[in-house]
């Protein structure tokens, strides 16, 4: 699963097919991408608890690709659910933000 995450323009996408085009489109050089795993999800999820990602509105720092390979489906969308919850303690126009599946 990918998940895209906004802040200027507050959302969360999902993406469960790696060849959608919206995954190539946000792709640009310099983009954050973080990968996360069953290995390194402790870490994962304290680099969030302890608001080391962070966002504001400009160039670099507006907006996130999150790879995120866990065991099963719904792992991997309570992981989404909780990054909003984390990051929403900090950055409020997040933490009310849609989450929508773009590509099933």
């Amino acid at each position: 699963m990918w998940l895209y995450i906004n802040y200027p323009n507050p959302h969360f996408s999902i993406h469960r097919n790696p060849a959608c085009p919206m995954i190539q489109m946000h792709r640009v050089p310099g983009q954050r991408l973080l990968r996360v795993i069953p290995a390194n999800l402790g870490d994962f999820l304290l680099e969030f608890r302890e608001d080391r990602i962070p966002f504001a509105a400009q160039s670099g720092l507006n907006d996130i690709w999150i790879e995120i390979n866990l065991h099963t489906p719904e792992q991997e969308l309570n992981l989404v659910h909780e990054v909003q919850a984390l990051i929403g303690r900090r950055y409020r126009p997040l933490a009310d933000a849609r989450i929508e599946e773009h590509c099933p």
